[in-house]
């Protein structure tokens, strides 16, 4: 699954669109509090999230993989949905 869209939102929220058709919010919070992504604490850094598709990125050095934003917005875990038939035609 590709990410086709990211933008940041206030709070430390990404809005997140995937080729599928898979979208939502995700927030962030927690994981600005945490090593190198204490960075994104500055807003003006934070709003300049962007994709490669198969990441959401800052910078090359502060990215997420698409696939844990992906099975969060599901509910899942990242194995779940690598191993679940609908990933595997992606």
């Amino acid at each position: 699954m590709k990410v086709i869209k990211v933008k940041s939102l206030r709070g430390y929220r990404i809005d997140v669109s995937f080729e599928d058709g898979v979208n939502g919010i995700i927030d962030l919070t927690e994981l600005v509090k945490k090593g190198i992504f204490q960075e994104l604490r500055d807003e003006i850094l934070f709003s300049n999230v962007y994709t490669t598709g198969y990441s959401i990125a800052w910078s090359e050095e502060l990215e997420i993989d698409a696939l844990t934003i992906y099975a969060e917005l599901l509910g899942k875990s990242p194995e779940e949905v690598f191993q679940s038939p609908h990933y595997a035609s992606n």
